[in-house]
């Protein structure tokens, strides 16, 4: 039997700050986001950041929680689903599909046990990020690896599945078409209007260590353009979310915006590929923030009625769901 495991960052059970505090504790003790000796980044963490940061946080994520909960993973559980359903139809045969999160809950521990519970010979372990950096898709591996191997150590008698990953996905076949259409259904190209390519950023450090994170974002923002039939000069790569004094990837979203606006742009459509469900780097940061950025030094540059759309995510889409899909088959058959 096939398993399949989806893996991505996470989010917090409640947005509160005593939910948020364990989450971000996790998430900011990853040596692969923030490789300082734990002797000096323990106690900044402990006691400069986990007593302030999490309240700051919590009114963030209140704007968008729901009654049901997390919509980040609401819509994760949607995929997860979809995906079930596609693959079980297109093997005929039942295809076991659950989801991990790096960071919070379900661990990727849980959805590893669910999966060895099922009785899979086989596993394809796909991070939910089409373009593949240390940051997020080499993370998100990394624990993998550790909780697969806690897991069988906890089952000796249990036959090993097989185990095969995909580490990225935006040049597979349709991805591109999947996400070109999420633009068009949301933005309408005329020359002179922009439209911002966004990545979450990453330090420099990770390029000169050898991460081939900026060459694929780069080759998904051109390829997107093309897709549209957008003029060079009217897409704008940037990046995002840096959160501390290193180094890292740019240009930023916000500075970018803001000369977009001095110049006179009046149109502004902003993608965000690397997030494949919209969470608070897209729904808050770009979608609250960078937009009142962008109004805001467009009116003072004389444009009287400025435009700001932010293409959410794809999420669930039966088009990304069906790219997966058959990376999938390709990789468990």
């Amino acid at each position: 039997m096939l398993g399949v495991l989806i893996l991505n960052t996470g989010t917090p059970d409640a947005p509160t700050p005593e939910a948020i505090r364990p989450y971000l504790k996790q998430f900011l003790s990853d040596r692969n986001l923030i490789n300082v000796p734990r002797l000096i980044w323990k106690p900044v963490l402990n006691f400069c950041i986990l007593p302030n940061r999490p309240k700051k946080t919590a009114a963030h994520y209140q704007q968008f929680w729901t009654e049901e909960g997390s919509p980040f993973l609401l819509t994760s559980l949607v995929q997860r689903d979809k995906l079930r359903a596609r693959l079980t139809e297109l093997m005929g045969e039942p295809v076991a599909v659950e989801l991990g999160m790096r960071y919070g809950n379900p661990s990727t521990k849980s959805a590893i046990e669910a999966l060895l519970d099922a009785g899979v010979s086989r596993i394809v372990v796909v991070p939910l990020y089409p373009q593949e950096t240390k940051a997020c898709a080499g993370t998100c591996l990394e624990e993998f690896e550790r909780a697969f191997g806690e897991a069988m150590a906890e089952r000796p008698k249990r036959t090993r599945p097989e185990v095969r990953t995909i580490s990225h996905y935006w040049n597979a076949p349709g991805y591109l078409d999947a996400l070109a259409q999420s633009v068009r259904d949301a933005w309408s190209y005329e020359p002179g209007k922009k439209l911002v390519v966004s990545f979450h950023s990453i330090p420099v450090s990770f390029q000169a260590a050898g991460d081939t994170y900026p060459e694929s974002t780069k080759a998904t923002a051109e390829g997107l353009a093309s897709k549209l039939g957008i003029a060079p000069e009217d897409v704008v790569l940037t990046y995002q979310s840096r959160f501390d004094s290193r180094k890292w990837l740019g240009p930023f979203l916000e500075p970018e915006l803001r000369r977009l606006a001095a110049e006179g742009a009046h149109d502004v459509a902003v993608v965000c590929p690397i997030f494949s469900v919209d969470c608070i780097e897209t729904s808050y940061e770009v979608g609250t923030e960078a937009r009142e950025e962008f109004v805001s030094a467009a009116r003072e540059a004389g444009t009287e009625a400025p435009n700001f759309t932010y293409i959410p995510a794809l999420g669930a889409a039966d088009s990304v769901i069906g790219v997966l899909a058959n990376l999938i088959m390709a990789k468990g058959a």
